[in-house]
């Protein structure tokens, strides 16, 4: 099987003349994130990621705003983290206990209604986007990243993206740029804490994956 989502063009110079689709996501909505142990799971973060060594698909690539992404679900926080990068070909899908070991899932809550662009389904075609924006490997997240900046030029009033996760078009994700967007609602666990760990397995195995 090949890689169908490797190809990802560069934004436009101008902004799209379609119409971007906000929606609002509600005060009081529980979210899930993974993040490092000790991290602040309400805060954003600042890194700039000027290549795809590391971070995530909307980082900031010169550190000009924060981001935090959520799932609608553990299983989608843990997909969405884990799972991302796994190959879609090859038998070997692994994931390194380290990146499980070094990592805790909290619960989360939206502390006041936030403005989301859409980036799935049609929502996509309004901002001239193609489906590879979100689906594409972290090989292009360099040019992902470029959208970003793009996006949130073009549609200033989004506080937010939403999207389908990589491997999952069940979950929904989204990556929040305001401060203070959520508050904690239970201490963060680890991974490697027995009931979570059997979440982790039970996603991984769903995706056709397991750890070293």
């Amino acid at each position: 099987m090949t890689e169908t989502w490797s190809h990802l063009p560069d934004p436009p110079d101008r902004k799209p003349r379609g119409r971007p689709v906000l929606r609002t996501l509600k005060a009081g909505t529980t979210v899930f994130r993974i993040h490092r142990l000790g991290r602040d799971p309400v805060a954003l973060n600042w890194t700039a990621r000027p290549d795809r060594i590391s971070g995530g698909r909307f980082d900031s690539l010169d550190g000009s705003y924060g981001y935090v992404y959520v799932g609608d679900s553990a299983a989608t926080a843990i997909a969405e983290t884990l799972c991302r990068d796994l190959p879609l070909e090859g038998a070997a899908r692994l994931v390194p206990w380290t990146r499980i070991a070094q990592r805790a899932l909290s619960r989360l809550t939206v502390a006041g209604d936030l403005r989301v662009l859409s980036l799935r389904g049609p929502a996509l075609t309004q901002v001239g986007a193609p489906l590879a924006l979100t689906k594409c490997g972290a090989d292009a997240y360099e040019t992902t990243r470029a959208w970003a900046l793009a996006l949130r030029r073009w549609v200033p009033r989004a506080q937010g993206f939403a999207y389908r996760p990589r491997h999952d078009e069940d979950g929904l994700t989204w990556v929040a740029f305001e401060e203070e967007a959520l508050v904690a609602a239970a201490e963060p666990v680890p991974l490697t804490e027995p009931g979570v760990l059997r979440l982790v397995r039970d996603v991984l195995h769903a995706h056709n994956a397991t750890f070293d």
